[in-house]
């Protein structure tokens, strides 16, 4: 795995992240044109989009067409993850413990994620596992790759390591082939495309404070942008609560820089003497 390379090679192995297909690769692979203005072709790259976040974006299921084959697939990648990267490389004996605790991680996909909590409601129906083990057992699932983790924004380093992380999936649709969690399905898509299209200086937390904000991007010591994903602002009141969460960490911050990535809704609004982009997701991939 990543983090053994050095002392399996021993001596400086160059680490390439490989991942499932971006939105740009994955019109590739299905023909859709993400370089045109004319209207049709527009409309074949928003349904593209849905399309691509609602299904996996690994290319073998990608050119696979039929459902049934796709769910198949997505379930062996799950078993392949599970069994062998996690439980044999680790030699972890409670199986099905670990696969509930990984669809545990997975029902609070973007969220806060607290791993106390999850052992705590483990303990309260009897079943025996230790918490040190839960804690390993996230280690092991993102080492594997299968979890991407974030921190909380915070100055103090201190601060930062003792908040709640949340957990992206490297593809959601592998624990969760038939989902209709759109606006979460969303988030993860984005992070995706923010992860995958990273400096190496670059870190991603989230804000929380007494509203919150998906996103902050610091490069170096740096915050450089800052990123709200909601599936649709056409009800006024999820309009002023992103607003107000980013505009909140845009204070915190001190960063100007700001974003908030929809499904189709794009607007530019001006609130404090402060600039706010609205973007639909399929052209803020397609524009990198």
């Amino acid at each position: 795995l990543s983090k053994e390379l050095s002392s399996a090679l021993r001596g400086y192995p160059l680490e390439y992240e490989t991942f499932p297909l971006s939105f740009n690769e994955y019109c590739r692979f299905i023909g859709v044109r993400t370089d045109s203005y004319l209207e049709q072709d527009i409309a074949r790259l928003r349904n593209a989009f849905l399309e691509y976040n609602g299904v996996s974006s690994f290319p073998e299921i990608v050119l696979t067409h039929t459902r049934s084959e796709q769910i198949k697939l997505l379930h062996g990648y799950f078993d392949t993850m599970i069994l062998k990267d996690m439980v044999e490389h680790y030699k972890i004996s409670n199986i099905g413990m670990v696969r509930y605790f990984v669809k545990r991680i997975m029902s609070n996909l973007t969220k806060p994620t607290s791993i106390n909590a999850i052992y705590k409601d483990i303990k309260s129906q009897g079943l025996k596992v230790t918490k040190d083990d839960l804690y390993l057992w996230a280690d092991y699932a993102c080492d594997i790759f299968l979890f991407i983790r974030i921190p909380k924004y915070e100055r103090s380093l201190s601060k930062e390591q003792k908040s709640l992380d949340k957990y992206y999936c490297i593809d959601s649709a592998v624990i969760m082939p038939q989902s209709n969690d759109n606006g979460k399905n969303l988030e993860n898509s984005v992070f995706m495309h923010l992860y995958r299209n990273r400096m190496p200086s670059d870190k991603i937390s989230y804000y929380q404070g007494n509203s919150e904000c998906d996103f902050v991007i610091q490069r170096e010591e740096s915050v450089v942008e800052l990123i709200q994903v909601t599936w649709d602002m056409s009800d006024a009141e999820t309009k002023e609560k992103e607003i107000r969460g980013i505009i909140e960490a845009s204070s915190a911050t001190g960063c100007d820089n700001m974003k908030i990535i929809t499904i189709d809704y794009e607007d530019v609004i001006y609130i404090e003497n402060k600039k706010i982009d609205v973007i639909p997701a399929w052209k803020w991939m397609s524009a990198l």
